[in-house]
Formats: structure tokens, C-alpha cells, sequence
């Protein structure tokens, strides 16, 4: 496994579903943030954490699963032979939106105080968000910059 390769595809997949996402809940008037809901769900559980470092690791955390899911992106294309094209990429989102959306209710539901959330909007904008995701992994992982050996 390319640890170099997979971790830039990570990064530009996760900032441009982020960026995706900032630009829908600005259009949409609501909150898709999920690096932002992440520091709210962390923020409000029974322990105690300032708001800064909460939204600190809520930021590490939306980076470090979009960076995992690109290692697993990684793992089906060498596995089964398919190429990492924009379709292959936004296939694989879309079903990464699914467990998106999965991880999300499990977390609101099993959270001792979650934040006041329409939720059927949110998910369907997972879904959407997370095939852009997949689309820009597949322009990480492909990018020339990658081909010239970043791999760490």
C-alpha cells in the first residue's frame, strides 16, 4: 500500500467534500458541516472539552475516516481489478454515503445529549457530499503530483 499516495487522495477527497458541503449549507441556509458537527457532538458529551478543542478534534476526526476510506478505496481497486475512474469513484461514494449516514444515526442516537437536527436532510446531503469525495479521491490518487513520488 502506498501510504503517501493514499494519504494526499485522502486529503483532497475529504477537503472537497468538505468544501462541498460548506457551500450547500451557505446556499441551503443549514448546517452540513460535518467537521463542525462533529465538534458539537464532542462538546456535548458528559466530559467536559472547550469548544476549541472539541472542534479541533472533530476536524481530525472528518480527515482521519476520509483518509481511512480511501485506504479501503485503495484496497478495492487493487483487489478486484477495477480502475480508479471518476465513475468507480463516485460508486464507491455513494455507498460510502450509506455508511455515512449509518455512522451518523448510530452516533445521534447512542449520544447522551445530541444537537437539536432535522436529520433526513443532512442524510441526503451525505450521500451527495460523499460522492464528490469519491470523484476527488479518484483525482488525488491519480493526480501527477502523486506520480512523482510522494509516498512517505
Amino acid at each position: 500500500m502506498q501510504f503517501g499516495k493514499i494519504l494526499f487522495a485522502g486529503i483532497v477527497g475529504t477537503s472537497a467534500m468538505t468544501l462541498f458541503s460548506y457551500l450547500v449549507s451557505e446556499r441551503k441556509n443549514r448546517n452540513f458541516k460535518e467537521p463542525e458537527l462533529l465538534g458539537q457532538l464532542i462538546e456535548r458529551l458528559p466530559i467536559k472539552s472547550s469548544n476549541q478543542s472539541a472542534q479541533l478534534a472533530g476536524w481530525g476526526i472528518h480527515y482521519a475516516i476520509g483518509i481511512s476510506f480511501m485506504a479501503c478505496y485503495s484496497e478495492i481497486w487493487k483487489q478486484t481489478g477495477i480502475n480508479p475512474t471518476p465513475y468507480s469513484g463516485a460508486l464507491l461514494g455513494a455507498v460510502n454515503g450509506l455508511v455515512g449516514v449509518t455512522g451518523w444515526k448510530l452516533m445521534f442516537e447512542a449520544h447522551p445529549n445530541p444537537p437539536a437536527k432535522e436529520l433526513k436532510p443532512f442524510f441526503g446531503h451525505l450521500i451527495l457530499a460523499h460522492v464528490v469525495f469519491g470523484v476527488f479521491n479518484v483525482i488525488g490518487y491519480k493526480s501527477a503530483l502523486v506520480d512523482k513520488r510522494i509516498d512517505l
